[in-house]
């Protein structure tokens, strides 16, 4: 897919996981008492809008995120400088928290549900057909041929990949007996198994057990379970992706990851495009991953996020006294310029993985010619 066929379910995919995130705010608030004056999808000029009873809803220029925008929620707003009921900063300190963290409590419970959803359909996984071999591993000279299903590493049965590589890492000595399904009929087939020290994605040491063949994309499983299991699946899923996000970010911040496993919104077009192109499954389980991945981040202690909102908030119910306005303005200030460097170096970072760059200088070099150039 090029990449304007492929902005159009990054749009919706985006769109969809910004309204959630921020429906758990208007909700929220909705359940406390408190007014909303706009909710808005997108920040910017507006492109349409319409007028509730008391909440004007908005579809703005840039999709870049959204708000809910509370009555109430500054000091300047207030009539006579003092909170009226249904204003934001009239409600105690504890709804407002609710209120902070609804947005990420949205996030997490839409990716729960839908991978509840993907495991009680089918969710799907790479299957054991052999689309090619490694060269210089011994499957390449075992007799193996490519489309060949393996059905069992040393008699225990695998379906999928995972159950391939992990049968592999806990087989023991240099070799294992495959079993596979070839034009109808199964064969045993003894093949060696070379032992390797690699880094995961985090730079730790592993040692993982290969013999050299990569799966065919094409012939895909799919994972499913009765209603407890998948409910049990999708709890497992949703705590993975979290504890390895915030792995992540640790590790970035410390500068054991690099920021070019960092993908942008050029990098989530791409991927949404891909996803798309496979079908609707994929979709849904990569929105599951981007809310869990917005949910994460939105709850980081930064200013400018809902972390840094409620981290305000946790000094204001410990101590009894609201943080000064000053101080959370001039803070959320300068965590929003934070977050736009970051924005622009991740954007930056999109760029140098598309080799946009070395695009443009081939470019150049093809048309200075015919300006003159040498």
């Amino acid at each position: 897919m090029t990449f304007l066929t492929s902005l159009v379910p990054a749009l919706v995919v985006l769109g969809f996981l910004i309204i959630v995130h921020e429906f758990g705010h208007f909700l929220a608030c909705r359940l406390n008492h408190i007014k909303v004056d706009k909710f808005s999808i997108g920040f910017g000029p507006e492109i349409f809008h319409w007028q509730g009873r008391e909440t004007r809803y908005a579809i703005s220029l840039l999709p870049l995120g959204g708000f809910v925008k509370p009555a109430g929620e500054i000091v300047s707003e207030l009539e006579g400088g003092s909170p009226k009921a249904g204003d934001y900063l009239g409600a105690t300190v504890w709804a407002r928290m609710i209120v902070v963290v609804a947005g990420v409590a949205m996030n997490y419970l839409f990716a729960y549900v839908l991978f509840a959803a993907l495991f009680l359909s089918g969710r799907p996984v790479a299957g054991t057909v052999i689309g090619g071999f490694v060269e210089g591993y011994p499957a390449a000279v075992s007799g193996l041929a490519a489309g060949d299903r393996i059905v069992a590493v040393d008699a225990s049965a695998v379906r999928t990949w995972k159950d391939l590589t992990d049968a592999l890492d806990g087989s023991s000595g240099g070799g294992v007996r495959l079993t596979v399904a070839r034009a109808g009929r199964e064969i045993g087939m003894d093949v060696a198994v070379r032992e390797e020290n690699v880094q995961d994605v985090f730079g730790h040491p592993a040692k993982v057990r290969r013999i050299g063949i990569v799966p065919n994309p094409e012939a895909v499983e799919f994972e499913r379970h009765g209603l407890p299991g998948a409910l049990r699946a999708a709890w497992e899923s949703t705590a993975d992706l979290t504890v390895m996000t915030h792995k992540a970010i640790y590790y970035l911040i410390l500068g054991k990851l690099s920021v070019k496993n960092i993908s942008g919104p050029i990098g989530i077009i791409n991927m949404t495009g891909a996803a798309a192109h496979l079908g609707l499954p994929y979709v849904l389980q990569l929105m599951a991953i981007l809310s869990i991945s917005l949910a994460v981040i939105n709850l980081l202690p930064v200013p400018a996020l809902d972390g840094g909102h409620f981290l305000f908030l946790l000094v204001e119910a410990v101590t009894r006294r609201r943080v000064s306005l000053k101080v959370q303005e001039w803070l959320t200030q300068a965590g929003f310029i934070l977050l736009l460097m970051l924005m622009a170096f991740i954007l930056y970072n999109d760029l140098v993985n598309i080799k946009i760059f070395e695009k443009l200088h081939d470019l150049w070099l093809r048309l200075s010619p015919i300006f003159g150039g040498r």
